[in-house]
């Protein structure tokens, strides 16, 4: 995993809404990585609920989970609430309306994310983030 996730340009993170928080095996997952593996690379938040819900994970992610790993969150997310309303392979089981909403919403995000992977990769590789001068975070 450590090699996929080197090689790659940009994430998007997707957490499920677990009692109002990020779940705890997706916040030990950003606790492996601190070689470097998702530094300074751009990361596109998608927090699912079942209900209204959906934001305290966008909230918590950005605050506490990029510390030593450095992965670098775009002010953009994605919050895809009442999901099993939406995004289904079957019509009939979407609310039109709200599924269109978030086809395009989750479209726009992923062009971001794209360009902002563009962005960021001129950043690794001048080696301004030289991880042998500051190892960890602060």
């Amino acid at each position: 995993i450590s090699q996929e996730l080197s090689d790659s340009d940009a994430f998007v993170i997707v957490s499920p809404e677990w009692h109002g928080q990020v779940p705890a095996g997706l916040k030990n997952f950003f606790l492996l990585w601190g070689k470097g593996e998702l530094a300074h690379k751009p990361a596109l938040i998608v927090t699912v609920s079942s209900g209204d819900g959906g934001s305290y994970p966008v909230a918590e992610l950005r605050m506490s989970s990029y510390k030593n790993n450095r992965i670098c969150y775009i002010p953009e997310q994605v919050i895809v609430r009442n999901v099993e309303k939406v995004l289904n392979d079957d019509p009939a089981m979407n609310n039109e309306a709200a599924d269109t909403y978030f086809r395009d919403r989750i479209r726009y995000a992923l062009t971001l994310l794209k360009e902002y992977a563009a962005a960021l990769h001129q950043v690794r590789a001048s080696g301004a983030g030289d991880r042998s001068v500051y190892k960890n975070g602060m």
